[in-house]
């Protein structure tokens, strides 16, 4: 089940392999109120586990307070971001400080879950 937030510039959705994917829309401009009800979907979507999470940013631009809000998200044990041209490369970079859990960046989802469903931390117990 996919859920719309911040108006319809994102969904997210935890998929059958336990992964957590946020898709940003394309041009979209984050702002805190954004990433702060993308971080309460992680969160809700979590429950009590840390999960691998994918976030598409192909395209967006972040406000230094959605960045702030981003660099807080927990609830996650790795990250994949995924753009596709060198400005989403800057973004992904700016996003990566000061992290308390592996961040990587990719050009293509399909390597994106890959990393993740091979990280250590991403494996579950069934």
């Amino acid at each position: 089940m996919k859920i719309e937030l911040a108006g319809g510039k994102a969904t997210i959705a935890l998929d059958s392999s336990g992964i957590l994917q946020l898709k940003w829309r394309p041009g979209s401009i984050l702002e805190a109120v954004d990433a702060e009800e993308a971080a309460c979907a992680v969160r809700r979507l979590s429950g009590n586990e840390v999960r691998p999470l994918m976030v598409e940013m192909v395209d967006i631009s972040v406000t230094p307070g959605a960045r702030q809000i981003l660099l807080r998200t927990r609830n996650v044990v790795a990250v994949a971001l995924v753009g596709g041209t060198a400005v989403d490369r800057v973004v992904a970079s700016a996003l990566q400080r000061n992290r308390n859990y592996d961040q990587v960046y990719f050009t293509s989802t399909e390597s994106a879950l890959e990393w993740l469903t091979r990280h250590p931390g991403s494996a579950r117990e069934e």
